[in-house]
């Protein structure tokens, strides 16, 4: 049967058509999360199945249009998909705690998609900071949903180094000649106030 498809599908034009097998995995993964909502331990199978998904549907694009090249920008997807995926998990499971690492893969996935998109890599060195605030944001939303004085204000204090780290940060970009950046780290000091 193998044998007799491999020959079907390279003598056309139908055997771009491949990663339809790894969509087909991810949407598996996904649906068995969506169906069997009254079982909340079937939601962690958002976490491997939104980015199987994901992967599926770029290497679809790029087998189909044959731009490999895709994957120079699309690689970032799959960082975003896996914040997603932990989201979902989050969500489905009632496990408020995968807050903290769907806020810290989404939030790097969200900067990495900002660098690969502007070319501005040097940004990392001034933006450090929203790591403690990507962390912070985690923890935060674990306290609100256990009510948890304790873990609100281990957010609070992550918040307070994140906009002391946005502060310096700050100060350093009014000396770099990036328009960017010199807009950027103001805003995100912003965010971390509010």
């Amino acid at each position: 049967v193998i044998a007799l498809a491999g020959n079907v599908f390279l003598a056309t034009k139908a055997w771009k058509l491949w990663p339809v097998i790894i969509v087909l995995a991810g949407i598996g993964l996904t649906i068995t999360a969506f169906l069997c909502i009254r079982h909340r331990g079937y939601g962690a199978f958002f976490i491997p199945g939104i980015p199987v998904l994901t992967t599926g549907g770029i290497l679809l694009y790029a087998s189909l249009t044959n731009h490999w090249n895709v994957w120079a920008v699309a690689w970032t997807l799959e960082i975003l998909a896996l914040a997603l995926g932990f989201t979902l998990a989050a969500i489905f499971m009632r496990v408020p705690a995968l807050a903290i690492p769907a806020f810290i893969v989404g939030v790097n996935g969200v900067m990495l998609a900002f660098c690969v998109v502007t070319g501005l890599w040097q940004s990392w060195a001034i933006l450090w900071p929203i790591e403690f605030l990507s962390v912070g944001l985690g923890l935060l939303i674990l306290g609100i949903a256990n009510n948890s004085a304790g873990v609100k204000t281990a957010a609070s204090v992550l918040f307070t180094i994140a906009g002391g780290g946005f502060f310096i940060t700050a100060f350093m970009s009014t000396f770099n000649n990036n328009a960017i950046l010199r807009f950027a780290v103001p805003v995100m000091l912003l965010v971390t106030g509010v």
